[in-house]
């Protein structure tokens, strides 16, 4: 589906949904819990989506009405094989198959996209270490066995996943584990929501430098009725697109006290000479004198596409480092990003681990290709504001992966309608 962008700055508000990375985890950690939970979550993707129904063929009970979820835990191993369609969404995979051992239940992921390409090796390994069979034949993942407790290790810099998965499920193994983490840590922030969500739901992690000590035997337990917060990797879109526009945008339903990591894009605004004001009920982004800045991406890789098209029209080069991870996603994301930026007329140089934009102020327009990553379909929206043609956006359905809304959103904004 294409859908065609009039040029220029927008203007106006957005109620942002719920993060769907700490919707993974509430819902993982609910249906592993001991009571029901009602759950208020703003906007279900097609990855939350996947989750539901992963844990819905693993026994759990998750009802949606709207906005409201209601989920019953799992209270028993289910019977025969269980078909878990993962869909795209590395998250659910990763978070799922330590979930999977843990209950000691067979199971078949079906993957689609990139997703068979994108990595499991540690994890893998680590897992059949631990008592769990672990077999790929291309988009079907075979998995079985009981998750047996013990000591664990992982490197930090392949995917803060793999240490979310464990840390969801060594504490429910009926003995006490460990879980070291080797080298540097890729997206802390990730990790640190996990822990959260898990104190969150009572859950006791003893955590000295790189190592986490985990009593088994524990089980969720959240108050009955839980709301996921807004989120800001979606959010940072529309702040963006503020940094374009004098008039500026607001999102409201943000927690600026949020462990997550894409918070970190109001910093980076206000670095690269955006206006950023915050008052109880929204954080409003305005255009300043944009200017190039350098970005390391190992802490926040979701935002470099959409941080490299605000670098488009700032004064100035902006390098992106620390990045290679980017090449691991729906997409290659170094690669789109710097299509996605060429086609629409911006000069962008594709580095191995990293991308240098020269920044000239503004772009023409053109056709992009979203290249099936919705975070380039969003990124080629937040460009149309920075354009003097219009802009279509091939493929643009992929949004429904994080945001389904997206396209309506942004289509109330003032300055240009779909």
């Amino acid at each position: 589906m294409n859908q065609t962008l009039f040029p220029g700055p927008r203007s106006g508000a957005v109620d942002i949904p719920a993060s769907k990375s700490q919707a993974h985890r509430l819902l993982i950690c609910a249906a592993l819990g001991q009571a029901p939970v009602t759950l208020r979550c703003r906007g279900i993707s097609r990855d939350i989506a996947a989750t539901i129904d992963c844990l819905n063929a693993l026994g759990a009970g998750i009802h949606a009405e709207g906005e409201v979820l209601t989920v019953q835990p799992i209270t028993n191993t289910p019977n025969g094989v269980c078909h878990l369609f993962c869909g795209e969404s590395g998250s659910t995979l990763r978070f799922l198959l330590p979930v999977v051992g843990l209950l000691g239940a067979e199971a078949v992921f079906h993957m689609e996209g990139r997703l068979p390409q994108r990595p499991l090796h540690p994890l893998d390994k680590v897992l059949t270490a631990h008592g769990m069979t672990v077999r790929q034949e291309g988009s079907l993942l075979f998995c079985g066995g009981k998750l047996r407790p013990g000591a664990f290790s992982l490197p930090g810099d392949v995917s803060s996943q793999y240490i979310s998965g464990l840390l969801m499920a060594l504490p429910l193994l009926d003995e006490a584990s460990s879980l070291t983490v080797t080298g540097q840590m890729e997206s802390a922030a990730y990790i640190a929501m996990t822990e959260s969500v898990l104190n969150r739901g009572g859950i006791a992690l003893r955590r000295s430098g790189s190592v986490w000590h985990i009593p088994g035997g524990q089980r969720c337990r959240f108050p009955a009725d839980i709301r996921a917060e807004g989120d800001w990797s979606n959010a940072a879109f529309f702040l963006c697109m503020g940094a374009l526009s004098p008039a500026g945008i607001s999102v409201r339903g943000l927690d600026l006290a949020s462990p997550q990591g894409d918070r970190a894009v109001l910093d980076i605004l206000t670095a690269m000479g955006a206006e950023v004001s915050v008052s109880e009920e929204a954080v409003t982004v305005r255009r300043g004198a944009l200017r190039g800045v350098a970005i390391d991406a190992g802490p926040i890789p979701d935002l470099i596409p959409v941080l490299c098209v605000t670098a488009a029209g700032a004064a100035g080069d902006t390098q992106i480092f620390n990045a290679r991870r980017l090449r691991l996603k729906e997409s290659d994301r170094l690669r789109t990003t710097a299509v996605l930026l060429t086609a629409l007329g911006g000069h962008v140089e594709e580095q191995p681990s990293g991308l240098l934009v020269h920044g000239t102020g503004h772009l023409t327009g053109g056709t992009a290709d979203a290249c099936g990553d919705h975070r380039i379909a969003m990124s080629a929206a937040t460009a149309a504001c920075l354009c003097t043609e219009p802009v279509t956006v091939s493929g643009s359905e992929c949004v429904a992966k994080s945001y389904p809304d997206f396209w309506n959103d942004f289509s109330a904004l003032k300055g240009g309608a779909l």
